[in-house]
């Protein structure tokens, strides 16, 4: 038996309660929704939905459990499934006796709800949560059976110490399963996924973030356009647009978060940082200076970045420069981040590769971008997609730095010039000296 402090409340014909239970308690209380003895008869539809991604729990939401201080969930919605007629609430009213009048109306909400203990309680939502919770205290025996193993598993340790962390959870009345279901559904379907700049400029543990980014990466984004960074605004105009992922023609921003983001972690990609926690000051401190530093070596030597900064200066539109040269559009700059991290590599300096950028030809009309970083047609639009921008960045590589790239690498940009002309004997680009 337990009796918990709770607030009675009721929407529509819902009664539910919100109390606060340990999470020792809580793993050992609720089930799953695959323990339904209904699970059987479900959709696919609606067993896609509960299907737990074993993975995900042990590769993002248990680390970050067990190594982040300041972990932090939401509510749980917990369905009483049976039971429910041997659940008693009694309000605090019953229990004080006489109470001012002015405390009498929202007390009357409050009080005590008594689980006797032979009710049967499941997830109806945050069941990863509940997952990450039992694995946390319980280690490899926290994991359901019937799970096929993997290398990450082998690393769980059990953490019974954090059968003491509090949990808010919202136990909801069980009156019919159509009605469940029809909560399940539509708890999912209003809850709109936030964008990835959002999670960009909110998130500051990079936990289930663009597909479990790394945290460190999230943090230096965000600092690079604060007041004393490379791309801190300019007389009130944002040179990073951090509200979408996109950029207009008319836009007065260089660059989009997302972008950012995509940049840093490309240029830190050999660093092997932690996606779980974030490192110690001083990793912090040389992973920012690394970013900055390609953006201050890119903005002061590059011309089109040159002429961008001063019309921002005076406050003039950008939109023609935006018009006629690709380094004004994300996706460019996102393959150069590319060729930043092929010449790290090597160890040729980013600021002699920066100089010959600007012989090359960044016009949109020119025929070498063609199927590499723009469409063959008037419109004018950018190729996005990972692979795509790792292959314009591949062909920028060997523009400016081709007589020091390997015969592997050669070969890549070959086949990458070859597919994009649909011609076998498509010739390599004029490599800048």
């Amino acid at each position: 038996m337990a009796t918990l402090g709770c607030i009675q409340a009721k929407m529509g014909r819902t009664t539910y309660y919100i109390c606060k239970m340990a999470a020792g308690e809580l793993i050992d209380r609720v089930g799953i929704a695959k323990e339904l003895p209904e699970w059987p008869d479900m959709t696919a539809e609606e067993k896609m939905q509960r299907e737990c991604d074993i993975k995900r729990i042990v590769e993002e939401i248990v680390p970050y459990v067990t190594e982040d201080p300041d972990r932090f969930f939401s509510s749980l919605i917990v369905d009483i499934y049976s039971g429910y007629d041997d659940i008693s609430f009694e309000p605090l009213s019953k229990v004080v006796g006489d109470i001012p009048n002015a405390y009498a109306v929202p007390m009357a909400d409050m009080g005590f709800i008594t689980l006797p203990g032979k009710e049967r309680l499941i997830a109806l939502d945050g069941q990863h949560r509940l997952l990450s919770l039992k694995i946390a205290i319980k280690g490899v025996a926290g994991v359901p059976g019937g799970t096929k193993m993997f290398a990450a598993m082998n690393k769980l340790q059990p953490h019974p110490e954090l059968a003491n962390e509090e949990l808010c959870i919202i136990l909801v009345e069980h009156t019919d399963t159509a009605k469940i279901r029809k909560i399940f559904n539509k708890i999912n379907k209003y809850a709109k996924q936030t964008s990835r700049s959002d999670n960009i400029i909110t998130n500051g543990s990079g936990i289930a973030v663009a597909g479990g980014q790394c945290m460190m990466i999230v943090v230096q984004a965000r600092r690079l356009f604060k007041e004393g960074g490379p791309l801190a605004p300019i007389n009130g105009i944002d040179l990073v647009n951090w509200k979408s992922n996109t950029l207009s023609q008319r836009s007065k921003n260089l660059t989009t978060l997302s972008a950012l983001y995509t940049i840093a972690e490309t240029i830190l990609k050999d660093k092997r940082f932690s996606s779980k926690i974030l490192p110690d000051t001083t990793a912090l401190d040389e992973a920012y200076q690394t970013i900055a530093s390609f953006w201050s070596i890119t903005l002061d030597g590059v011309q089109a970045y040159q002429q961008y900064l001063e019309l921002t200066r005076n406050n003039k539109p950008v939109s023609s420069l935006r018009e006629e040269n690709l380094l004004l559009k994300p996706v460019t700059q996102m393959a150069l981040a590319h060729v930043a991290l092929m010449a790290q590599r090597k160890g040729i300096s980013w600021a002699s590769v920066v100089g010959r950028l600007n012989q090359v030809d960044w016009s949109f009309n020119n025929d070498l971008w063609f199927n590499i970083l723009v469409i063959g047609s008037a419109n004018k639009k950018m190729i996005t997609g990972k692979e795509s921008i790792r292959s314009a960045g591949m062909v920028i590589a060997y523009m400016v730095m081709g007589n020091q790239m390997t015969r592997s690498e050669v070969d890549d940009v070959r086949q990458i010039i070859r597919n994009a002309r649909n011609d076998d004997n498509a010739p390599l680009p004029q490599m800048i000296l």
